[in-house]
């Protein structure tokens, strides 16, 4: 499914040059925080190996590993593919 959502010129302008990539990583992050989704299935999303999605998480902030019942499972099946 394609969503639109229309931004204010000023919060485009605000996100930078790529608005698009901005605004997934954003959402991203609420869904993270919200224990909607695993730190390794948004790194998935945005084209991360695992090490690359838990440094992209951890350099808004976040600390490493807080992990849902969720995240343990994602990280898991990481682990074991090969």
């Amino acid at each position: 499914m394609d969503v639109r959502v229309e931004l204010p010129a000023e919060v485009v302008e605000a996100l930078g040059p790529k608005p698009e990539r901005e605004v997934l990583e954003a959402v991203l992050l609420f869904l993270i925080s919200e224990g909607k989704m695993s730190v390794a299935r948004a790194g998935e999303i945005l084209g991360f190996d695992r090490m690359s999605a838990i440094r992209w998480y951890t350099s808004h902030g976040f600390y490493y590993p807080d992990l849902s019942e969720e995240d343990l499972t994602e990280e898991l099946r990481h682990a074991r593919k090969p």
